[in-house]
């Protein structure tokens, strides 16, 4: 499996690298701060390149902002069809990753060095979130899907959607039972085209929009307060060892590994 998955990624290169060269993608290098946002965004084109064999009739977005309530919300890839909703979160990583559906942050092992990432679970039911906003349809009409588009060796702990590049095509072809008409899908897109923001400086917009969220955030956690419903952050003994957790729960399942404090 690990060299089907090497050599797709092999080629998905290759073809991003034509694609380059013959109709001008542009991926700006100087644009991004980090190696690691320049990846993301490879690994984002190569999504988008293999879903380009889908049927006709799967209607496909990729790299998409929303707005509510002055937030804005970046989708990776979308795909609207008779057999639901697709929403597709890439990360493009390699090494062995670590995480659970409940983590905060999921962890990537490079040689014996480990990084931190936000779960991108949590990150995708975040934009059905607010796709069941805007869209006005039921959250089991959505198929949630993180895809890893690097050669990452997956040791996951999740009852969630998580799977190799290669493995996606045939993932979304295997949803056979129809929950939408055509027609439903027509008045879908038209929704969602009407809430896509098209302002150019919409990316710039929503990295600081993110680092905004996320420096507020740690100032709480830092603070002792919970950031999902602002209770009291308390230490807890727990099956795999103490962890911090919201004094609010079961109401509110917030919780964050000691090691995991940012």
């Amino acid at each position: 499996m690990l060299f089907l998955n090497i050599l797709i990624i092999s080629v998905l290169t290759i073809l991003f690298v034509l694609n380059f060269k013959n109709k001008k993608l542009k991926i700006p290098i100087w644009k991004y701060e980090t190696e690691a946002e320049m990846l993301g965004k490879i690994g984002e084109k190569n999504v988008s390149i293999m879903l380009k064999f889908l049927p006709k009739d799967y209607r496909i977005f990729n790299d998409i902002y929303l707005e509510v309530n002055g937030i804005t919300t970046q989708i990776d890839h979308l795909i609207i069809s008779n057999y639901g909703i697709f929403v597709i979160e890439t990360k493009n990583y390699s090494g062995w990753i670590y995480g659970g559906d409940s983590s905060e942050y999921w962890t990537q092992n490079m040689y014996g060095k480990k990084y931190k990432f936000y779960n991108p679970i949590k990150q995708n039911f975040a934009h059905i979130n607010v796709l069941e906003s805007i869209l006005k349809i039921q959250k089991y009409k959505f198929v949630p899907i993180v895809v890893f588009a690097g050669d990452a060796e997956l040791k996951i702990n999740s009852k969630n959607i998580v799977i190799h590049l290669f493995e996606l095509e045939r993932f979304i072809l295997n949803y056979k039972t129809k929950i939408f008409t055509n027609s439903d899908i027509e008045k879908i897109i038209e929704k969602l085209r009407a809430s896509i923001v098209l302002d150019e400086n919409i990316e710039d917009k929503h990295i600081q929009n993110i680092k905004t969220r996320l420096k507020q955030k740690k100032e709480m956690i830092n603070h002792g307060i919970c950031p999902k419903c602002k209770t009291k952050l308390v230490e807890k003994n727990g099956r795999y060892g103490k962890f911090i957790g919201c004094n609010n729960y079961p109401k509110c399942k917030f919780i964050l590994k000691k090691q995991e404090v940012i």
